[in-house]
């Protein structure tokens, strides 16, 4: 039997009441779409406080963030910021494409981006008549040919950090025998500490002894954290059947600081013939070691030797905050101490303490629910680096509506970096 018009009517309105419910945007939605931050800000407490906010509309709600922010990001620090995508690059890639087509530094930001990820196919030249640095430091990473090289060589010592950057990118990307002199110069020249250390870790793994050991020459000038990265260098694959071992075990051997400590752990952990020099030197660290050396040799020696666990002990029950922390967190994988490892981290966790939050940290990534909050109301802390952390621990822990909440942060960074690990996860 054919039924009446009259019998579809109610369906079809109530099939249309449906669809409409469905298809309506959510107001945080909208106003992270159009409105303005403090807009945002209110609609996602208000959800918050509603439980209206589950994984669904975190992952919809950081697709808008970040399409809004590269859409509309003009300031003097996008290019560093977009550099942060190309972890999610292909699920923002429309964005990022459109964006890509102007002239201003947000479109070389995330032309860069898309290239960096590895979605080349019709990624835009540069400009005519635009000089710009920020599609210079562009054009120097796309110098991929070896006639190119020396583009790229000049560009290493060009008064423009990005352009500099995107050298050292190139030489990273695509190593040969001729780089090691000119990164030797910038780790030697260059006057921002970030690339002197991604220099000397490209020599580390181009393999070149003969320049990491130019390099060691260096050392006396160097600040500690270029030290590390020397002794990173030292470390690369490339360098074990090249020399890196004996220039660790120098190292090891001749510095009383965090230097000598961490080339022992890395010789440590390689097995080689070093191995029981190390163990020494770290159980030295350990007995006699600032709080920093104190806590690499207790991340690098073995929780069940009898000697380790006697500190591990004594830490737990000092009053030296990260150390105890650290100690304790140790003992909380221990079947054995779990329980009083647990209530001394949740004392700890309670307290107005230095490593008050460090303890919460540890605690929530067991699941401990005080925990938790805790790091729940460190997304309002006063370092956007501090919140951009505890957002990501909510994120392992699939607290969705705290990183929502952390979707809307004040600074854009905060904003962009957190959507793009929600849009990768």
């Amino acid at each position: 039997m054919i039924a009446s018009r009259s019998m579809f009517r109610p369906l079809i309105l109530l099939s249309g009441l449906a669809f409409a419910s469905a298809c309506a945007q959510k107001p945080w939605i909208h106003a992270a779409r159009s409105g303005s931050l403090s807009e945002l800000q209110r609609y996602v407490e208000v959800a918050s406080a509603r439980k209206q906010l589950d994984r669904s509309q975190a992952i919809d709600l950081a697709q808008t963030v970040a399409e809004r922010e590269i859409e509309t990001a003009d300031d003097n620090a996008v290019f560093e910021r977009f550099a942060s995508l190309a972890a999610c690059a292909s699920e923002v890639y429309w964005p990022l494409k459109h964006r890509s087509k102007g002239r201003d530094e947000g479109a070389a930001a995330a032309a860069l981006a898309l290239f960096e990820a590895g979605l080349t196919e019709g990624i835009p030249s540069v400009p005519s008549n635009v000089q710009s640095d920020a599609w210079r430091a562009y054009s120097i990473r796309l110098s991929l040919s070896r006639e190119q090289r020396p583009a790229v060589y000049s560009a290493l010592r060009d008064g423009e950090r990005r352009v500099r950057y995107s050298a050292l990118r190139v030489l990273q990307a695509d190593p040969v025998p001729a780089d090691a002199k000119e990164l030797l110069d910038v780790a030697r020249l260059d006057p921002d500490l970030a690339l002197k250390q991604m220099a000397l870790s490209a020599l580390g793994e181009l393999g070149d002894v003969n320049a990491l050991t130019a390099a060691r020459e260096l050392w006396d000038g160097m600040v500690e954290s270029t030290r590390l990265a020397l002794v990173q260098a030292f470390n690369a694959f490339p360098m074990r059947t090249q020399g890196g071992i004996s220039l660790l075990a120098r190292v090891m051997e001749s510095s009383d600081s965090m230097e000598g400590v961490v080339a022992a752990s890395l010789l440590f952990h390689d097995g080689t013939a070093a191995r029981g020099y190390a163990f020494a030197r770290l159980l030295r660290a350990l007995h006699e070691g600032s709080t920093s050396e104190k806590l690499v040799a207790l991340s690098a020696l073995p929780s069940n030797d009898l000697e380790v666990q006697k500190q591990l002990e004594q830490f737990a029950k000092s009053n030296t905050p990260f150390l105890r922390t650290a100690a304790l967190d140790v003992q909380l994988k221990n079947p054995g101490h779990a329980s009083a490892a647990r209530s001394r981290l949740q004392e700890i966790a309670a307290s107005k303490e230095a490593d008050a939050y460090e303890a919460a940290r540890i605690l929530a990534l067991q699941g401990d629910a005080a925990a938790l909050m805790r790091v729940e109301q460190q997304v309002s802390a006063p370092s956007a680096q501090e919140r951009l952390g505890a957002a990501r621990l909510l994120l392992k822990k699939q607290r969705w509506a705290a990183v929502a909440r952390a979707l809307t942060d004040d600074h854009p960074s905060v904003r962009l970096s957190l959507a793009c690990d929600v849009l990768a996860q």
